[in-house]
Formats: structure tokens, C-alpha cells, sequence
């Protein structure tokens, strides 16, 4: 009876062996295809490379979306591809501080809830491209800045890639910063955004110089200085003048 519980057991394990083996060998192609796939139609908004000592663990840039305060920005992030892929969502970071969501916290929204099998790595990264300019309202993994601070992390984004992990790691987060200031535009010196943004924008500098100067009205003997004024009331100055 023990030799046969013992016979059961090593059949077990076999068998559980050679499921983690299938699992793991499909798991590496599907990565594997997934990143050919990715190489042979590149696109001009991400890119992504693999660690060669772990292909479960990506280095990833997506570029801020034209019309935003984050058009012109280039963001850094880290994937991990986890064991149950693709029936679990790859789990995202983002190194480069953004405005939108936190540094190297794994964000919320990619979560089981949302995710669908039939999804891949890209459609991941382009949702995340459209989460960007959105406000959170106090989600998990969320910051909120205005725009203007939004824009100005976005100029600061190009100016050197994220120093992070080993040597290995950095080599790919600077040959990705490299593709991707090489296909992103500068931050507009317009400030971004659609043109409500940018009239609204105008208008608020406008309004902030015209208080930064009051009106002045100076008199001296038979001339009269009129500094920053729309109009001057000469008609009713000349009846005060007038009146006994």
C-alpha cells in the first residue's frame, strides 16, 4: 500500500512538473512574440525592451499625448509580466514623475477587474498614454497637478533618462529614451493642449499684467499724464473745473 501511495505521489509531481514546464515554455513564446511583434512595427508613441536575464521584466517609454499638457513628455516605466499572463494583467510603474500617477508604485487601474485575455502589452500602454491627461479624483496611485505643472514635468522629462536598477536595466532605459526623443516632438512653447486651454492660458496672463499696473492719472500745471488708462474723462473733468 506504501509503495503504491509513493507510486501516486511521484505521478503527482510528474504531472505537475510538466505543467509548469508547458505553462513556463508558453509563457516564453507568447513574451517572445509579443516583443517580435512589437520590434517589426514599431510605433512612435512607446517602445519596449526585455532584460535579457529575466524576459518577464520590461523597460518601457510612452510619449505624452499631442494636445495635452503632456504632449512633447517622455515617460519611463517598468513592467513585470507575471506567471499567469496573459490571463492576469502585466503590472506597470512609472519611473519618470508625471503628475498623473505616482513613481514606482504599480498602477491601480490595470487591474484584474479591467483586464481581458485577449489584451496585449501594447493595448496596456496606449490606454495608459490615455489615462495621462485625465484627473483621478482620488484614486489609488494617483497624484493631481494642475496643467502647468503637468507641462513643466513634461519639458523636464526629455532632458535625461531615469537613473534606475543595475547596469543592465540602464542600458535599455537609455537606448529607449534615445528612440523616443528621436520620435516626440519639444513640448510646445504654447504650453499644449487644445485651444480653449491655451485661450484660457492667454487670458489669465493678460488679466495678471493689467493688475500688476494701476491706473494712473497725474496732473502738472495744464497737462495731464494718463498711464495704463482705457479712457480719460475729459468732459466731466473740464465741468469740475467749470463749477464754482
Amino acid at each position: 500500500m506504501g509503495s503504491f501511495k509513493s507510486k501516486v505521489e511521484e505521478e503527482e509531481e510528474y504531472n505537475s512538473f510538466n505543467e509548469f514546464t508547458i505553462n513556463k515554455l508558453f509563457l516564453s513564446n507568447l513574451i517572445h512574440t509579443e516583443l517580435e511583434e512589437m520590434q517589426s512595427n514599431p510605433s512612435a508613441d512607446f517602445k519596449c525592451l526585455a532584460l535579457e536575464s529575466n524576459p518577464q521584466d520590461w523597460q518601457f517609454a510612452v510619449r505624452g499625448p499631442n494636445g495635452t499638457e503632456f504632449e512633447g513628455g517622455i515617460y519611463h516605466g517598468q513592467i513585470k509580466i507575471p506567471e499567469e499572463y496573459p490571463h492576469k494583467p502585466p503590472i506597470i510603474t512609472l519611473l519618470s514623475e508625471n503628475g498623473r500617477f505616482k513613481t514606482q508604485t504599480e498602477i491601480d487601474y490595470f487591474s484584474n477587474f479591467l483586464w481581458r485575455p485577449r489584451q496585449k502589452v501594447r493595448d496596456t500602454l496606449l490606454r495608459l498614454i490615455e489615462l495621462l491627461p485625465t484627473y483621478p479624483d482620488g484614486a489609488l496611485g494617483s497624484v493631481e497637478y494642475d496643467k502647468e505643472e503637468r507641462r513643466v514635468l513634461a519639458i523636464k522629462s526629455r532632458l535625461a533618462a531615469p537613473i534606475y536598477g543595475t547596469d543592465e536595466r540602464q542600458k535599455l532605459i537609455n537606448e529607449i529614451h534615445k528612440y523616443m526623443l528621436s520620435k516626440t516632438p519639444p513640448v510646445p512653447s504654447n504650453g499644449g493642449g487644445d485651444q480653449n486651454d491655451r485661450d484660457r492660458r492667454k487670458q489669465g496672463i493678460v488679466t495678471q499684467k493689467r493688475k500688476r499696473t494701476p491706473d494712473k492719472i497725474l496732473f502738472y500745471k495744464n497737462t495731464i499724464n494718463a498711464d495704463n488708462c482705457k479712457r480719460v474723462g475729459f468732459f466731466d473733468f473740464e465741468k469740475k473745473l467749470r463749477s464754482p
